[in-house]
């Protein structure tokens, strides 16, 4: 498959460089206005006095006035002290009355007070910035002092500390030295950081390569692939969750193809089961026809045919009523209806129908422990078909004059149900299938031949009540069958 545009790395290696840029510059930007701001506030706080001085010093307000000539001197000793400065002799309203330039340089007259006063309450340790009267929309550096005498205050001393031309001069040596060593610094950086990051997306590129190999082998067919998990992979998470995903698909995949594997058997051994009881009733139909065609036929021999034919047909429709009755029970939404009941009751109620059939057959079917009156919670329907399936087999393996004992005995918590009866012993593959049935995931593997439908139905809805059915056969060859269920405490849900 082709790729289009940029790859997913590609891109990441773009935002990488493109943040990375932008963050330089960002520095460059904060380190320049750190530094600026660094010099200007040294600055003022080194010259904190210089106002200070001259108002105690050299000051050219006295009680007669403004003395001229004493602040041409004060201009002319601060440019030779300190070019970098600007001295302005304000009055008491801050309007500008001596300076050293020429008028039209000074484009403001008056200078607001009070950045000046909380500079003066500060005594010169905050940072504060006042108006330039030669550029009054720049707010500079500054002394202030204000001239008193014999407490009557007299004006200020305004000394600007960073003139355009100094400010021209250290821009200058800023940009020329700052620019320098933030252009070097800036190109070691990027540098360093695509080395780093083409390092780094390269590893990753790597483990990404190794996981669309492995994904591609699964969607190939390949469901063996798996991620090798490192710890220390940052691709560690997303490998583990496909790993275990993968284990499971896997786990499903095989449990559905093992499922139609069994549907396909099971539905050769039901088309065998019926197809036997079928054959046998057409083929005493077409003798009927035969035999009534030539005349041969006598009439209670023409009942018996009739009467198999009806008891094959009655096989046929047992059969496909518990086909039904399995599809039922398999169904996802099936939920047995529980509810409280006594087992005893049910099961003597279900003996007493079978009475009739076991008198026929010359066999005695009692219970023998039917007095505990214990309750279950449980499907009642089900465990009646449950108790029935159970007795009816039991009938057709006990040959005449045999005998078929239940019983419900209490264990710890629980009531065993079991049913013995005297005849040939179970088949080996029978009783393994039976204990070892489980969930019912192994309900065709390595079937019994003699596995009818009704035993399925038994295990299937025990299963859906927790239980199993488990069988054996005694040294009296006697087939004992039984299956477990819990007490139900009926004060407690009272």
């Amino acid at each position: 498959m082709k790729e289009k545009g940029f790859s997913i790395f590609r891109r990441m290696a773009i935002l990488v460089f493109s943040l990375i840029s932008i963050l330089g510059i960002l520095f460059i930007i904060i380190t320049y206005l750190a530094t600026t701001h660094y010099l200007k506030a040294s600055t003022q706080l080194l010259n904190k006095d210089v106002a200070a001085h001259i108002a105690e010093f050299t000051s050219p307000f006295n009680k007669k006035g403004f003395n001229k000539q004493k602040a041409d001197s004060v201009f002319h000793n601060a440019m030779v002290i300190n070019p970098s400065i600007e001295v302005y002799f304000l009055d008491t309203s801050g309007n500008v009355i001596a300076y050293d330039a020429p008028p039209t340089e000074i484009r403001l007259r008056n200078i607001p007070l009070a950045n000046l006063k909380k500079y003066i309450a500060s005594q010169g340790q905050k940072y504060i910035k006042a108006p330039d009267p030669k550029a009054p929309d720049e707010s500079k550096i500054f002394s202030a002092a204000e001239v008193i005498d014999n407490g009557r205050k007299l004006g200020y001393i305004y000394v600007i500390l960073g003139s355009n031309r100094s400010e021209d001069i250290m821009n200058m040596l800023l940009g020329a030295h700052i620019s320098n060593l933030a252009i070097t610094v800036f190109a070691a950086v990027i540098l360093l950081s695509i080395i780093i990051s083409i390092f780094y997306l390269t590893s990753i590129q790597k483990s990404f390569n190794r996981m669309i190999d492995v994904l591609r082998r699964f969607e190939s067919g390949d469901y063996t692939a798996r991620f090798e998990i490192k710890d220390q992979d940052d691709l560690a998470p997303v490998t583990q969750a496909f790993n275990k995903m993968a284990d499971l698909l896997s786990y499903n995949i095989n449990r559905l193809t093992k499922s139609e594997k069994e549907r396909k058997d099971f539905i050769a051994i039901i088309s065998h089961d019926l197809r036997t009881p079928l054959s046998i009733a057409r083929g005493y139909a077409e003798t009927l026809i035969i035999q009534k065609e030539s005349d041969e036929m006598i009439g209670q021999k023409q009942n018996d045919y009739i009467l198999l034919i009806l008891q094959n047909i009655h096989q046929v429709e047992i059969m496909v009523k518990q086909l039904f009755e399995l599809s039922k029970i398999e169904a996802v939404e099936f939920k047995p209806r529980m509810e409280p009941f006594v087992l005893s009751e049910i099961v003597q109620e279900i003996i007493h129908t079978f009475q009739l059939a076991a008198y026929e057959k010359n066999i005695s079917l009692r219970c023998t422990q039917c007095q505990y009156h214990v309750w279950v919670n449980a499907d009642i329907g089900m465990i009646e078909r449950v108790v029935q399936n159970l007795i009816d087999n039991a009938l057709k393996s006990t040959p005449a004059g045999g005998s078929i004992e239940v019983s419900i005995e209490p264990d710890n918590q629980r009531l065993i149900f079991s049913i013995a009866n005297i005849g040939n012993p179970l088949p080996q593959d029978l009783l393994e299938w039976i204990n070892n049935f489980k969930d019912g995931s192994n309900i065709l593997n390595k079937r019994p031949a003699k596995l009818g439908l009704g035993l399925l139905i038994v295990q299937k809805m025990l299963v859906l009540h927790n239980s199993s059915l488990e069988a054996y056969t005694n040294e009296g060859s006697r087939n004992i069958f039984l299956f477990p269920m819990p007490i139900y405490n009926t004060t407690a849900s009272s």
